[in-house]
């Protein structure tokens, strides 16, 4: 059996990868969803807002953990991040309301789930 012998034995990480301001950036938000923390993320840097998160990596290996990831920001850009975000979460939770063709659909397709049931139950019983 063949030993690979290109193993790196030392990881040299590229340090100009990390922001400058990360050790003294600001967290803004907290998330245990991925998915809301990107999206979180991408609504500031589409303000303008430099960001990073913190703990994507233990998340995406470990998901049963349940980590909380962490939405940094530079603490001059934090004030404007938290209000950005929460004008964002505002959004979300603003549903317009249903008009009388959604009330009338649902009512038609509670009626049609209702008569299948009976139908259902009636024809167990015939067997």
């Amino acid at each position: 059996m063949m030993q690979p012998n290109n193993v790196p034995e030392d990881f040299n990480f590229d340090e100009a990868a990390i922001p400058a301001w990360a050790e003294e950036g600001e967290v803004v938000a907290k998330f245990f969803s991925a998915l809301e923390a990107e999206l979180a993320a991408a609504r500031l840097r589409s303000e303008g807002i430099h960001c990073f998160l913190a703990n994507t990596t233990t998340q995406t290996v470990l998901p049963q953990l349940q980590t909380v990831l962490r939405l940094h920001v530079r603490p001059q850009d934090s004030a404007l991040a938290r209000e950005i975000l929460q004008e964002a979460a505002a959004d979300a939770f603003h549903t317009p309301p249903l008009g009388s063709s959604g009330k009338g659909a649902i009512l038609v397709l509670a009626i049609a789930i209702a008569l299948l049931l009976v139908f259902l139950l009636v024809k167990s019983r015939t067997f």
